[in-house]
């Protein structure tokens, strides 16, 4: 990796769809230069807002112990459309250089149809065992960043879902009180094998942040948010697009994006960077 102008950093950061433009109309090889010397954090945040395509044609040429870094930072359900796109070898070769419990979860999501509930729920979800107590429950909550919003889901100890508590709502209990006393058991679910579309439409998310998804036995696999649901279903309808395909659109997007091209380029290999200036951050929270 070689050292790349904080310049080039920043823009990526603030204008993450720009850059993501801009590095599809790049040769391969040069957009996955680039993508190999960034931090990983901004890597990820270039690569999640480009083509799964061209995203993955990147990812490709990199080392897989880069590759699989670059992917950890990613949100799973952008870095899970890239691992669809990618040859299978280069695909395993990638997951075999992840964290066991990653790579595992990948896998189970790669396993399910694209446009299925099961390709997209977020399976890093700790529920929390029947058992625990009100006082575990808050000090869970407290603990983790929890896109679950306010509810925390509750199984039991063959981790079958049981139902929901609401972290608002807790503090109306006495700390000792055992969460399967307490928990609301009426909170819907969904089957990891329904379809996106099936499920977008479903009355539930007027009252519900994120619902339960289960397997056939009723075991709890993880968690789906709305948004979860409707950017998965785009991401299985979006064709692969042939990038060196010889068209008139290709042609007018390369010569609009030539401006940013060169300005990239200019960044890239900008040598007097003020020291003392520095380079406000815009707040973007991955």
């Amino acid at each position: 990796m070689t050292d790349v102008s904080p310049l080039s950093i920043a823009f990526i950061e603030r204008r993450p769809d720009a850059a993501a433009r801009v590095l599809e109309n790049l040769e391969v090889d040069d957009a996955a230069a680039l993508i190999d010397a960034l931090p990983a954090r901004i890597s990820g945040l270039a690569l999640g807002r480009m083509m799964p395509f061209a995203a993955a044609q990147c990812l490709a040429l990199l080392d897989p112990d880069r590759a699989a870094h670059v992917l950890r930072a990613m949100l799973f359900l952008e870095a899970a459309g890239i691992l669809r796109i990618l040859d299978e070898d280069v695909r395993d070769t990638v997951m075999k250089a992840m964290p066991k419990d990653l790579s595992r979860d990948f896998k189970k999501s790669l396993s399910h149809p694209r446009d299925s509930v099961g390709a997209w729920m977020d399976q890093r979800i700790s529920p929390l065992p029947h058992t625990r107590t009100v006082t575990d429950a808050l000090k869970y909550a407290k603990r983790k960043r929890r896109p679950e919003g306010d509810e925390l889901f509750v199984v039991d100890d063959a981790r079958r879902y049981l139902g929901v508590v609401k972290i608002s709502e807790l503090v109306q209990y006495d700390g000792k009180a055992i969460l399967k006393n307490i928990i609301k058991k009426d909170a819907p679910t969904i089957s990891n094998r329904a379809s996106l579309a099936s499920v977008i439409g479903a009355i539930h998310w007027d009252n519900h942040r994120s619902l339960a998804v289960v397997g056939r036995k009723g075991n709890f696999l993880g968690i789906l948010t709305l948004g979860q649901a409707r950017g998965g279903l785009a991401a299985a309808r979006r064709r692969p697009v042939n990038l060196t395909a010889n068209s008139v659109l290709t042609h007018l997007l390369t010569g609009f994006f030539v401006t940013l091209v060169g300005l990239l380029g200019l960044i890239l290999h900008s040598a007097d960077i003020p020291s003392g200036q520095p380079i406000q951050e815009n707040g973007h929270d991955r």
